[in-house]
């Protein structure tokens, strides 16, 4: 014979107990004390007493081989034991971590893409929740050798004994445990903001109405159906959570389950009313400890509970004659804040949320900064390179993730540009005293466009680069661009060369410099004519000045 948990079950009898402590304590054990029979279970009582260290053996496995299997495999005694985690075998942490969702860009084809949207890194939202051991309890036993004696005074007075003495130790720690884990509802519902409230009638109240228990299914059944798609919502950290139906469990009280209809509430969760227990946890009003409350809606994830230590050690007191054992049990009591959690409370006004309708009400965030990301730039200089970056704001919170679209105005030269993801690009030649930037909140979803604006002053060294783009005409449609050449002008037997942007003079073959003054002393011919893609719009000019 083997032993197992089932003989805590099958074998109610002195001897059946007897032969599952021997299978299961070994060869010293069995050679000193024989297999139990109804013939012999008074010679192997006394034989049990007779040796010391194997009535300790068997005293020993009497708390801790059957106690652990009791704390271990017996757990169905707390109600809300199937919602724990199992053993936490390593560490006394619990790191509970959730990602959120990336924030899109806006896309716009005519915009660069610089470096730092292909080699730069952009993190989602991550948040996480650190679970530790918080329940270090300890229950006291004590096994007295006459009690022992006496339970083998009758066939199944050792099952008895084993009842009364472990079963209590195992229904305090079970209760225990299950009030904690029931107390996590009004302790998250204190810590944060509140649960999402839905304000139904008192459904448990005796003058309640058929019609108040059907508003209230059809509310309940409402939310099983959203809470399928990511909300920020529903959860007390505000992460963007969604749930597979599958996994939704109802907490409600005796009085709210005794008036909703069985096959109603097995719509509610699209389920055979053969299955709703299964996802149905029926609690006394008073454990949740929340005025009005008749029902909520969550996950098993809610729960964060796991085992740490299990075990008893023990102390034997010569001058009494009894053992002391004491049980130990550590583990991790708390409730995810990711979790989604509806609440169903008459007692409370429902939480004000539009869920279909969207607004954007404001841009947050609003910076221009260097280069290198962290100093806020009070001006934009001249060739420069900046980071502008801004957040869309819905009412109520949680939108759709809504992109920010970039655009600079205000300048005037074709290098002074901002990119897709907001790299502000400042023209060298610019000569606009201010640049403004502006950021609208767009999205796929038709929300309203919402603009911010912010103005900087320009600043830096201005440089006008050659060819001028402000020459740039092309009148004639040839694909040319054209521009005038200034008449020279001789005095004092001097030349000023004319600043025409577009336009090289030259005398003898040998260009002269824009905007340079040149002695001219005998008679000189000067050709006026275009760097290469421009044309000159009256031929080529010459000019004759006669020496004074």
């Amino acid at each position: 014979m083997v032993f197992d948990s089932r003989d805590l079950i099958d074998s109610p009898s002195n001897i059946d107990w007897l032969n599952a402590f021997r299978n299961e304590l070994g060869y010293d054990y069995q050679s000193r004390i024989p297999e139990a029979t109804q013939a012999n279970v008074q010679d192997v009582v006394q034989k049990l007493w007779t040796f010391k260290p194997q009535m300790n053996q068997f005293i020993d496995a009497l708390v801790n081989r059957i106690g652990l299997v009791i704390f271990s495999e017996w757990s169905w005694n707390n109600p809300l034991a199937p919602l724990k985690r199992g053993m936490l075998n390593w560490g006394e942490t619990i790191e509970e971590i959730m990602v959120g969702l990336i924030e899109a860009d806006e896309y716009d084809s005519d915009r660069d893409e610089l470096e730092k949207e292909l080699f730069g890194s952009k993190t989602p939202e991550v948040k996480a929740n650190y679970h530790t051991v918080n329940r270090r309890n300890r229950y006291k036993l004590t096994v007295k050798e006459p009690l022992l004696r006496n339970a083998f005074l009758s066939d199944n007075g050792l099952s008895t004994f084993i009842g009364q003495l472990l079963g209590a130790a195992q229904k305090s720690d079970q209760y225990d445990e299950f009030l904690l884990m029931a107390n996590l509802f009004k302790e998250m519902d204190q810590a944060a903001d509140g649960f999402f409230n839905v304000n139904i009638a008192d459904i448990g109240a005796e003058e309640s109405t058929p019609e108040q228990n059907r508003y209230a299914l059809r509310r309940m059944r409402e939310f099983g159906q959203t809470l399928q798609f990511p909300s920020r919502a529903y959860n007390l950290a505000h992460m963007p959570q969604a749930i597979n139906p599958d996994d939704l469990i109802l907490f409600t009280t005796p009085e709210a389950d005794a008036a909703m209809d069985v096959e109603a509430l097995a719509a509610a969760f699209n389920i055979d009313k053969a299955q709703i227990n299964n996802r149905k946890f029926v609690l006394p009003s008073h454990y949740y400890g929340i005025e009005g409350f008749q029902a909520a809606l969550t996950t098993k994830e809610f729960f964060v509970v796991a085992d740490q230590r299990i075990d008893t050690t023990s102390l034997y007191n010569p001058a009494a004659l009894f053992t002391n054992y004491w049980l130990h049990h550590w583990q991790v009591v708390s409730a995810s804040t990711f979790a989604p959690l509806v609440m169903f409370n008459s007692s409370r006004e429902s939480t004000e949320l539009n869920r279909t309708e969207y607004v954007v009400t404001d841009i947050t965030a609003f910076t221009v900064t260097d280069q290198d990301g962290a100093t806020q730039a009070t001006s934009v200089e001249r060739g420069g390179l900046y980071n502008v970056g801004a957040e869309a704001v819905t009412t109520p919170a949680g939108g759709p993730l809504v992109a920010v679209r970039y655009a600079v105005e205000g300048g005037t030269s074709i290098f002074t540009r901002i990119t897709n993801n907001g790299v502000l690009a400042v023209g060298i030649d610019e000569t606009a005293a201010t640049l403004t930037i502006r950021a609208t909140a767009v999205d796929s979803f038709d929300v309203p466009q919402y603009t911010e604006t912010t103005t900087r002053t320009v600043t830096g060294e201005y440089v006008r680069p050659w060819p001028h783009p402000e020459v740039r005409e092309d009148g004639d449609g040839d694909g040319l661009f054209e521009v005038t050449p200034d008449q020279l002008v001789m005095s004092d037997n001097k030349v000023v060369i004319p600043s025409v942007v577009g336009v090289q003079y030259r005398k003898g073959g040998v260009n002269v410099n824009n905007g340079s003054v040149n002695d001219i002393t005998a008679e000189t011919t000067f050709d006026a004519v275009a760097r290469s893609g421009y044309e000159l719009t009256a031929g080529t000019w010459e000019w004759t000045f006669t020496n004074v």
